[in-house]
């Protein structure tokens, strides 16, 4: 009989985690060079953050079998980071596995929240295959396909860039300047009407509470490379640059759709990477969904290469 419980967790239990996570991983594309003691602090310290739920399995002797964590910082939406649950590899695998991904539905449905998303990263192809197995549980309980992003890179200093005068009629404001109720029905429009397939997998309230999220003044957003495009008055384009892990990650970028086809898009990039080489940067990031191809096509057109591939699926009550 298993148990699934939701408790702090003693040191001798985050090694006994630990312990799972590097024998499920061993001779896997998610082998972990990794100290077992490192890893062991990486549980403590989830156990103890209010910012995630963990959930463990235990067997009739009350020791632990496996265990799945989600981030639950967010409105309404919770977030697991891919390829967990993980599961004692002596155990019933698929079984406690099952228990432990029916476990954190009934948490978030107890919490009030109305979705349960799950990441998974490819750095190879042979991650993707290894996440067949994560998938084929997920899908037995529930679980549906969102999208699949590409996560993209140009090189700054090897890129030579146009000099672009100012659309006609326009004018450019940096994010610092605009508030978010002159972005709110613009930047929502933008969305909706994209070809943005984890944005669009989203209820009307989880979309709102996510573009609040894009447009966020307190998130490490870089002012000179986040950009809002007005003509007539009206916002018509944004784009959002944020360092994330000390590089400058590019997104959301958007145009209404009312002003699509005319270039402005290509204005927008074209001042943002500007922005990024005059601060110095090397590098730059962005996301965009591999059905997208027009977006990809213009971000192609300024160097930016695929990094690797990452697909989301979620839960709803």
């Amino acid at each position: 009989m298993i148990k699934i419980e939701s408790r702090k967790l003693s040191i001798d239990e985050c090694n006994r985690l630990a312990g799972i996570f590097m024998s499920e991983r061993k001779n896997t594309p998610l082998e972990s060079r990794r100290k077992l003691e490192d890893v062991a602090q990486d549980f403590a310290e989830i156990s103890a953050s209010d910012d995630y739920r963990l959930l463990v399995a235990v067997d009739e002797e009350d020791n632990i079998v496996g265990c799945i964590y989600y981030y639950v910082a967010f409105r309404l939406m919770d977030f697991i980071s891919g390829f967990i649950p993980l599961v004692d590899e002596n155990s019933d695998s698929e079984k406690i596995a099952l228990s432990l991904i029916e476990a954190a539905k009934r948490d978030t449905v107890e919490r009030c929240q109305s979705r349960l998303e799950i990441e998974f990263v490819f750095p190879s192809d042979e991650h993707r295959a290894h996440s067949k197995k994560y998938v084929k549980w997920y899908s037995k309980c529930g679980f549906k396909f969102a999208a699949e992003e590409m996560h993209m890179k140009t090189d700054l200093s090897a890129i030579e860039l146009p000099e672009l005068d100012l659309p006609h009629g326009c004018t450019l404001r940096n994010l610092s300047e605009v508030s978010y109720d002159m972005l709110e029905k613009p930047g929502f429009r933008t969305l909706e009407n994209s070809k943005e397939g984890l944005f669009l997998s989203m209820s009307h309230a989880e979309r709102r509470i996510t573009l609040e999220y894009f447009f966020d003044k307190s998130k490490p957003y870089i002012d000179e490379a986040s950009l809002i495009l007005e003509r007539d008055g009206k916002i018509v384009g944004f784009v959002i640059t944020c360092m994330k892990d000390d590089e400058p990650d590019i997104g959301p970028v958007g145009i209404v759709p009312e002003a699509r086809g005319q270039g402005l898009a290509n204005y927008l990039l074209v001042r943002v990477l500007q922005s990024l080489k005059d601060m110095g940067s090397t590098n730059a990031y962005l996301d965009t969904t591999i059905t997208n191809i027009p977006a990809q096509r213009l971000y192609r057109k300024y160097g930016f290469q695929e990094v690797y591939h990452k697909q989301f699926y979620y839960w709803s009550p």
